[in-house]
């Protein structure tokens, strides 16, 4: 079975062409949504609701329609949708153009992301959700599961997240909260932020790193850990003790536990358990 989109665009002139709004296209889901969502240049929005189907909207400005490509195709359980822009040469042109899809899934739904060129915003899921964006930045809220994000170039804002977390940008701030099982953070350019919530645990050891920027931690009181701390360039402090070994501070929170490390190449740490 096949879902295929047409498209029916008003042709727009100026450099500031006006937003044309599709209608909205669904597809029926029996059992575990598994949603794959691929867009080689669009900002996306994935949100979740009771149903049993997926919905995709679409805001298109500046496209011509020959210039767009775009389908949602269920293969059991699994939809796949794909947005696809065709660039067309246009003398003297200079349209501005974007493209936005807003995805509603079921509750429960696994999600993937992939977008080259795009920032992408999730919220209230609760399965897998794994989302890469080449250039843009990410953002995800009230979201349960195994949760994986990264971008070649830009923030990731995380808040009230709760389940196991990977996240990577290459150039940009990470600031993240919730209660976390796994914890692994790496930034090559940027600020780190990590509020950790009580309940809280370190099932495997965490990583917290970034090559240039500053650090902060807060940890709940009662997190069993091992912490070493490291700074190439900056100061570490902390409201709980440390001990200094070689060029990087130690403490075992309530006893020790797996490994927790914090490590910037240039910039300060600093730690606090609340």
């Amino acid at each position: 079975m096949s879902t295929k989109l047409v498209l029916v665009l008003m042709a727009a002139t100026g450099c500031v062409p006006v937003a044309q709004r599709l209608a909205p296209t669904a597809v029926p889901v029996a059992g575990h949504a598994d949603v794959h969502i691929d867009a080689d240049d669009a900002d996306i929005h994935v949100t979740t609701a009771d149903v049993g189907q997926v919905t995709m909207n679409v805001t298109s400005r500046g496209y011509d329609p020959d210039e767009l490509e775009l389908a949602m195709v269920p293969h059991g359980d699994r939809v796949d949708i794909t947005a696809k822009t065709k660039w067309k040469f246009r003398l003297f042109s200079m349209t501005i153009r974007s493209l936005r899809i807003d995805v509603v899934v079921p509750r429960d739904a696994d999600v993937a992301v992939r977008s080259g060129d795009g920032s992408v915003e999730t919220e209230r899921t609760i399965g897998r959700l794994d989302v890469h964006t080449g250039d843009g930045s990410i953002s995800v809220r009230d979201t349960r599961g195994a949760i994986r994000l990264e971008t070649g170039d830009g923030s990731i804002t995380g808040d009230d997240l709760d389940g196991a977390v990977r996240a990577h940008s290459g150039d940009g701030s990470v600031k993240l909260a919730g209660r976390f099982d796994a914890l692994t953070v790496n930034t090559s350019d940027g600020s780190l932020v990590a509020r950790v919530q009580p309940g809280s645990r370190l099932v495997q050891p965490w990583q917290l790193r970034t090559g240039d920027g500053s650090v902060s931690l807060d940890l709940p009181r009662d997190l069993r850990a091992h912490l070493e701390a490291h700074t190439g360039d900056g100061s570490v402090s902390s409201n709980v003790p440390m001990v200094q070994r070689g060029d990087s501070k130690l403490a075992d929170l309530n006893g020790g536990g797996p490994v927790l490390d914090v490590r910037t190449g240039d910039g300060s740490i600093n730690i606090a358990a609340l």
